[in-house]
């Protein structure tokens, strides 16, 4: 029986709509039009979908322990349907070769080849399958004292972690390297062996990690209750893959593991200048299984996320390490899905044993880190107790509502609409007194860089540029989708003025005054900037070409008359971010009414997740204020800046000469 939706289409009709509308929007990928011209199936119908646009409870609905094995084989299935792909069952015997023994430096070093069995000894699809498969181990344990039997926590790594490896021998643990790593990765044959198989390459990784668990339960010298998994980047993705789908493996290290590691998707998009699905499945096509790249700019509709992952390792420890500055990941992101996470930890009587770790730097993780990973390790695993460190405790700002876009019964205006945004934003002020640093810097020490047109000079005006809050790179985006937009401005004649968010980049670990907001300090920060940068250059006036949350910081700025401004274009004004200390008592249209009376332009996306559709339409409409469609989701595009670049160029003063 064909399914009518309320809206008079089918659910067919509405995924091949879905399927054109990406179709016209996604860069090329040839492995994913490979899939698809191979019989891959259209994109889902993404109504029937919830949409999140924030993590949820794991154990939603749970009332104890019991229910949890059949609420973890739910979240094991949408993690299969919807990112890894089916894998192979595990084999009733996993056979195992040791090819060659030596011993060097107190280490005894086994060659191992994991698998190999006869035809029949896996079936996929009801017919045997499988045969000749197999993986190369490298197990290394400490050679114990004479006369000594002694088994040893093991430490499960990939091949690319050699000095990993070397850090836990010198603690007397073992380490087992597994040729499943970029370069030296023999899941590529294994998973010939399998050509009805179609799943993504970290899953493949990690399923051999489970094979070459298998061959570690009978290696002597090793205690196969006690091997932890672990891995950096990619692999951190591979190490929590393994711990989910495989309750044998005693804890798991993630470092830096990014979007789908320990990240959720919907917490690091394009609209957070994040990695986003688009970029995962373009950059890397054969991570995951293929149709995950229709959730690019859907992120919030993907039926599961990186915090179930999490979850799925519950109750055994996990460690989550995550860099300040690395561009891959977000902390505010990492800090929502161990929250939600830690709920099932709590449901089965573990609520410590999930623990979020930050470490100064970027994304390498250099020997100390490894050093701070194998001290959680010992604790959590047989050793002395360690004391989790205390996080500083965060503030809790409320989201931008979705309901807040479109326009309310009456408008808001005027003492009104000040008197609102002082209630939602806090005091509208920066923060005490900085030390005096080089450079151009506000009052209270906030550093402002210039971007100079060719040849220097004032150029042609003040561009203040305000976009999402990297948390790693501040202004910079951290993941760039074309020629920066700062930069373009400043290429086309136009001085730009650029600065950290409060909360992101040189400012990462700074908060809010006491009874403000991240958005209030946004709002003071973007009107200080602006004022010193126009006295810097000369100019009396600044257009500002904003993005996302910059865009709503610009608005609030211009219905405080915080700053003198002359015009400014607007690309995707939303935000879900917990920016605010109450609900606001105005609208979009509220606030983009004061911009009504100079020159300004909305650039809006067609599909949002912060947004309801239409709603920024009806804004702009009741404000007074042109808008310009985009066939996009909410990202800044090459297409888009260029428009934002060609709207500064058409309204702004003319260039000199």
């Amino acid at each position: 029986m064909t399914q009518v939706l309320p809206d008079g289409r089918t659910a067919a009709a509405r995924r091949r709509r879905y399927t054109a509308e990406l179709a016209g929007a996604l860069p090329p990928s040839e492995p994913f039009e490979a899939w698809l011209a191979a019989g891959g199936e259209p994109a889902p119908d993404f109504t029937r979908l919830p949409a999140r646009t924030g993590p949820w409870s794991p154990v939603e609905g749970l009332s104890g322990a019991a229910g949890w094995p059949a609420r973890r084989a739910v979240l094991r299935a949408r993690w299969r349907r919807w990112l890894t792909g089916d894998l192979p069952p595990a084999p009733r015997r996993t056979p195992v070769r040791v090819d060659r023994v030596r011993t060097a430096g107190g280490v005894e070093v086994r060659e191992l080849t994991v698998g190999g069995g006869p035809v029949g000894e896996l079936t996929v699809g009801g017919g045997p399958v499988g045969a000749g498969w197999s993986v190369r181990a490298r197990l290394l344990l400490p050679v114990p004292p004479p006369g000594v039997r002694r088994d040893v926590p093991v430490y499960l790594l990939q091949s690319s972690h050699g000095p990993w490896a070397e850090a836990a021998l010198a603690r007397g643990w073992g380490a087992c390297l597994v040729s499943a790593a970029d370069g030296d990765d023999d899941t590529e044959a294994v998973e010939r062996a399998f050509p009805s198989v179609v799943a993504g390459r970290l899953a493949w990784r990690a399923w051999a990690l489970s094979r070459v668990l298998d061959a570690l339960q009978d290696q002597p010298g090793v205690d196969a209750r006690r091997v932890l998994v672990g891995g950096h980047s990619r692999n951190g993705k591979t190490a929590l893959l393994a711990a989910a789908f495989d309750d044998r493996l005693a804890g798991v290290v993630s470092s830096s593991s990014g979007v789908l590691g320990a990240i959720p998707a919907r917490l690091c998009t394009d609209r957070h200048f994040g990695e986003g699905v688009e970029l995962l499945t373009r950059h890397y096509p054969g991570w995951y299984h293929p149709r995950l790249r229709w959730f690019a700019g859907r992120e919030h509709r993907l039926p599961t996320d990186a915090h179930e992952l999490l979850a799925l390792a519950a109750p055994r420890p996990v460690l989550v390490s995550v860099a300040v500055e690395d561009p891959v990941e977000r902390v505010p992101a990492a800090r929502a899905a161990v929250d939600a996470a830690r709920e099932a930890f709590a449901l089965l009587g573990r609520g410590d044993g999930l623990e979020l770790a930050l470490r100064p730097g970027g994304h390498r993780a250099d020997g100390s880190a490894v050093a701070a990973q194998l001290d959680w390790a010992q604790s959590v695993l047989g050793g002395p107790p360690r004391r989790p460190g205390q996080a500083p405790a965060a503030p809790s700002p409320v989201p931008w509502p979705a309901g807040r876009v479109r326009p309310g019964a009456t408008p808001v205006r005027g003492a009104e609409l000040r008197a609102a945004l002082r209630a939602a934003l806090g005091p509208v002020a920066g923060g005490p007194p900085a030390a005096a640093g080089e450079g151009l810097r506000t009052p209270d020490g906030v550093a402002v860089t210039l971007l100079s047109p060719p040849g220097g000079g004032g150029g042609r005006g003040l561009v203040l540029w305000l976009g999402p809050p990297c948390a790693a790179t501040g202004w910079r985006a951290g993941y760039e989708q074309a020629e920066p937009l700062p930069a373009l401005l400043a290429a086309a004649g136009w001085t730009v003025a650029c600065h950290d968010p409060v909360g992101s980049g040189s400012r990462h670990g700074e908060q809010p005054r006491p009874g403000s907001s991240p958005l209030g300090r946004m709002t003071a920060d973007a009107a200080a900037v602006a004022a010193v940068a126009a006295a810097a250059t000369g100019h009396d006036r600044v257009w500002v070409a904003a993005y996302g949350t910059g865009a709503l910081v610009a608005l609030h700025v211009a219905a405080l008359g915080g700053a003198p401004l002359a015009g400014a274009v607007l690309a995707a004004p939303s935000c879900g971010e917990p920016l605010l200390r109450a609900r606001p008592g105005y609208t979009l249209a509220d606030l983009l009414a004061a911009v009504a009376d100079r020159p300004a332009v909305v650039l809006d996306p067609a599909w949002d997740p912060e947004a309801p559709p239409g709603a920024v339409a009806a804004a702009c409409r009741a404000a007074g204020v042109p808008r310009v469609p985009l066939a996009d989701w909410h990202r800044l595009s090459g297409a888009t800046r260029t428009a934002m670049v060609d709207w500064l160029d058409a309204h702004g003063p003319r260039r000199p000469g």
